[in-house]
């Protein structure tokens, strides 16, 4: 079911409600409490669906619980491949001997299929963002299943494998966008550290908002794209993820892709 549907019909609930107590159908007080709790369901199922951090709609990965013992953690990047910042984040990675995961969008992936062949190339993991960059609960139910169709099928032609895991635009959902997704064979994967990386914060900041935060088997949301607009520069990302490899390399932290924390026992919210 479309969260929107639950959002409407408890607001016009509201609504109702308080219309029946000012004209005395039933008491204000009544009214009142009734109309603040059928809101208050509305606010609380809009939040669940915008927090990246829990289940309520469907099984979300956001992280490991158990790395026995090992300081694993997955760096994660979106919204490409997005030329030539998708290119100077592989030299980095290659560099620094490290793989990761990058969620990417299959409109983006079309136009630039090398770039896609060359992330697979390194050893990195492919996984799906969408179809299309637009926020899956504002689109039907229909539409939905076809962005995502659209982008697995095109991450599939070109790399030859089907993505296994996918994160929704924003990491927003609903029950109805966790079915698509998992009809598809794909789980939903979030993530427990969120540096804003996008907003081009600093280097500085950007590195220390992941290391500071930073626990054996957290997913960190970077980008190295910017869907849909892709006009944002991101060399501060860049920058900032040579910083973090090199920072929670000398804690002891081990660089893994989301399919590697996968295998780790527990790995739910």
């Amino acid at each position: 079911m479309r969260i929107i549907y639950l959002l409407i019909i408890c607001s016009l609930a509201g609504v109702l409600l308080l219309w029946l107590g000012i004209y005395k159908k039933i008491s204000r007080k009544t009214a009142a409490i009734s109309a603040a709790l059928s809101l208050a369901l509305a606010g609380a199922l809009l939040l669940l669906a915008v927090l990246p951090g829990n289940s309520f709609y469907g099984k979300v990965i956001t992280h490991a619980e158990n790395t026995h013992g090992r300081k694993l953690i997955a760096l994660t990047f979106d919204d490409g491949p997005y030329p030539p910042y998708t290119q100077k984040l592989l030299k980095l990675l290659a560099a620094k001997n490290v793989h990761a995961t990058f969620f990417m969008v299959g409109e983006n992936a079309a136009k630039h299929p090398e770039t896609v062949k060359l992330v697979q190339a390194q050893g990195h993991l492919i996984a799906l963002h969408a179809g299309y960059h637009k926020d899956l609960l504002k689109l039907s139910s229909s539409e939905a299943a076809a962005n995502i169709a659209y982008g697995k099928e095109t991450l599939q032609s070109i790399t030859g494998t089907a993505p296994q895991y996918m994160r929704p635009p924003h990491g927003f959902k609903d029950w109805s966008t966790v079915k698509a997704i998992n009809d598809a064979g794909m789980q939903i994967v979030n993530w427990s550290i969120i540096p804003r990386d996008w907003t081009n914060p600093g280097v500085q900041v950007i590195a220390d908002r992941v290391c500071e935060n930073a626990a054996p088997g957290a997913i960190v949301l970077l980008h190295d794209g910017d869907s849909p607009k892709n006009s944002a520069p991101r060399d501060q990302t860049i920058e900032a993820v040579g910083f973090i490899i090199d920072r929670l390399r000398a804690e002891g932290y081990e660089f893994v892709t989301i399919e590697e924390l996968n295998k780790q026992k527990g790995a739910t919210i």
